[in-house]
C-alpha cells in the first residue's frame, strides 16, 4: 500500500473513488460533476489530493484546501475530505493519508491543519485525537446556507 499526491492523469480514477464518497453523505451520483469539480480544483491549484493505493487500485484519497490565518499572517491548510473504500478500511489506510498530509503541510510549512466531522463519527474522533488533533472547545462553528 502506497499514498502519493496525485496527478493530473489520476484524476479520472480519483473522481469515481470522490463520487463514491459524495453518495456515502447522500448526494446522487453524478461521475461527470465529481470529475469537474475535481479537475477544476486541481487546475486552479485550490487542493492538494493524495491518494491511496493497493495493488493498482485506488482505495482511499484524502483532500486538502489552503486556508489563511490573518492573525498569525500564515497558511493552513483544510482537511475537507478523506475516504477509504469500505472494504479497505481497518487497514490503516486512513492513518496513512493523514500522516501524509501532515507530513506535506510541515513541509509546507503550514501552521496547521483544520478539520471538522459528524459529531456521531466517534471512531474518527479517536482517530484524529491518537494523531495529535485537539478538539477546540473554544470556537463554535456557524454556517450561513446560501443553496
Amino acid at each position: 500500500m502506497i499514498v502519493r499526491r496525485a496527478s493530473e492523469q489520476d484524476l479520472t480514477q480519483l473522481a469515481v473513488l470522490f463520487d463514491e464518497y459524495r453518495q456515502f453523505y447522500g448526494a446522487s451520483s453524478n461521475l461527470d460533476l465529481s470529475y469537474k469539480f475535481l479537475k477544476q480544483r486541481f487546475d486552479n491549484q485550490q487542493s492538494v489530493f493524495f491518494i491511496h493505493i493497493k495493488d493498482d487500485v485506488f482505495t482511499g484519497f484524502i483532500l486538502l484546501y489552503l486556508g489563511f490565518s490573518s492573525v498569525a499572517c500564515s497558511t493552513y491548510y483544510i482537511l475537507d475530505d478523506v475516504y477509504v473504500r469500505p472494504v479497505y478500511r481497518r487497514q490503516g489506510s486512513a492513518k496513512q493519508l493523514i500522516d501524509t498530509a501532515i507530513l506535506f503541510a510541515r513541509h509546507e510549512n503550514a501552521l496547521r491543519i483544520t478539520l471538522e466531522t459528524q459529531k456521531s463519527n466517534y471512531q474518527s474522533h479517536q482517530l484524529y485525537e491518537s494523531m495529535g488533533f485537539v478538539k477546540d472547545d473554544e470556537f463554535q462553528t456557524y454556517h450561513c446556507f446560501l443553496k
